[in-house]
């Protein structure tokens, strides 16, 4: 799938040295740790033929939205955020409904991860030191040490991200083999008819769009490569393809590993990633694949939260005009963490309905306004030199789609979908 560029990308300034597997590394990391965790316990119901099918089809409209982000970016200077694209190019009311949904989305994002991060910190001390912490306390460790990341400076949440990426890729492979060595693969036969099982489908699209909610890092990445198109085209195409394929193999160790009964009692405890994790280590005995495990949950949580921290720390920088100095940043870090960190004391276990909620308000934002952003600017601006394919056909889809996901979770609200 080729994305047309009308001409050369812009001259940039930046060290040529940096290329796009940084950027794919951060969309990679910021989607899987929203999907991995969740994905199996929100699918379980569906299983995994619809599973797969869904994931793809929400794959390929949110890639899509990405990249009209990236067309509308473009014509900014680099360093614009989501506020000011709306501001130019979008009416008052619909800027203030876009940065609602950005700040709703992205805070209860960072909340989901500090409390999925406690989830796993605690499970990993218990479990392994023979430390018992609560989870609130677990949380707030975790938030504070990788809030600090952040707070410093896109390279290093860069740098931070790739190292933790490639333990992932590690500790993933040897879990992975691990599980599917030991799996029963007669627990992917379908338990009833896929008409039957279509119904649990629809409850479950909004958290699959979440599965790659990784827009907000979008004029981030604008901003690190200085508007170099073909680097942010790449990190976006090949990062979230990294994503869905690792997503995939995920749902088939899962499953597999752990049965439909077994997923009924995560359910029953909570669904949150410490609960998942301890059913899949009760699938072997052996204490490898307990460490792998362990170690490939805490470095998944954690790469998924800095990105999307990072990108909730630029969007209030640009909202808020803050300038670069450790003045600045230190006011928009507390501002970034302090309310996601208080929920996730309070209210540590509410991964999984946060991650449901966040798909109902990142449709606005992830969805609708990156292609209200790119037509608006085709008619406002239409200079570019980075055009997303497609035509408004294209667009309609990923319209289509958006619509879709606001209505089912609304249903799913009122309980009636299931």
């Amino acid at each position: 799938m080729s994305e047309a560029m009308t001409s050369e990308a812009l001259p940039s300034k930046q060290d040529k040295q940096i290329s796009s597997l940084g950027g794919i590394f951060i969309i990679t990391g910021t989607s899987i740790g929203a999907g991995m965790f969740s994905l199996p316990v929100l699918t379980s119901n569906m299983w995994f033929g619809w599973a797969a099918l869904f994931l793809a089809v929400s794959w390929y409209c949110m890639y899509s939205s990405a990249l009209y982000l990236l067309e509308a970016n473009q014509k900014f200077k680099h360093g614009v955020n989501f506020d000011t694209m709306t501001k130019t190019l979008l009416s008052p009311s619909l800027r203030v409904i876009n940065g609602l949904s950005v700040l709703f989305v992205s805070y209860i994002l960072v909340y989901a991860y500090i409390s999925g991060g406690g989830s796993m910190l605690g499970h990993s001390l218990q479990s392994g030191l023979g430390i018992n912490l609560s989870q609130s306390v677990s949380s707030f460790i975790f938030a504070v040490l990788l809030g600090l990341i952040v707070s410093f400076s896109t390279r290093a949440v860069d740098r931070f991200t790739s190292a933790m990426l490639g333990g992932m890729v590690i500790t993933f492979s040897i879990a992975i083999f691990g599980l599917l060595n030991n799996a029963q693969f007669s627990q992917l036969q379908p338990f009833a008819e896929m008409s039957d099982r279509l119904q649990y489908s629809w409850a479950a699209i909004p958290a699959l769009m979440v599965c790659f909610g990784f827009h907000s890092n979008i004029p981030s990445l604008v901003k690190y490569y200085q508007k170099d198109s073909k680097k942010v085209v790449n990190s976006i195409r090949y990062g979230s393809l990294l994503a869905i394929a690792i997503y995939l193999v995920w749902l088939l160790a899962s499953f597999t590993a752990i049965g439909r009964d077994g997923f009924a009692a995560v359910i029953d405890a909570g669904g949150n990633m410490g609960a998942l994790v301890a059913a899949m280590e009760s699938a072997d005995s052996g204490p490898t694949l307990a460490v792998m495990l362990q170690l490939f949950a805490n470095f998944a949580v954690a790469t998924s939260f800095l990105g999307v921290a990072l990108g909730l720390f630029d969007f209030l920088t640009d909202l808020l005009k803050m300038d670069n100095s450790i003045a600045g940043r230190s006011k928009i870090a507390l501002l970034t963490f302090i309310p996601p960190m208080i929920g996730g004391v309070l209210f540590p276990n509410g991964f999984i309905y946060a991650i449901g909620y966040a798909g109902f308000a990142a449709a606005v934002f992830a969805l609708f306004t990156p292609v209200a952003l790119a037509y608006q600017a085709r008619k406002k601006m239409p200079e570019s030199r980075f055009i997303v394919p497609g035509g408004n056909l294209r667009m309609l889809a990923v319209i289509i789609f958006a619509v879709c996901v606001v209505v089912f979770q609304i249903l799913s609200m009122l309980g009636l979908v299931a």
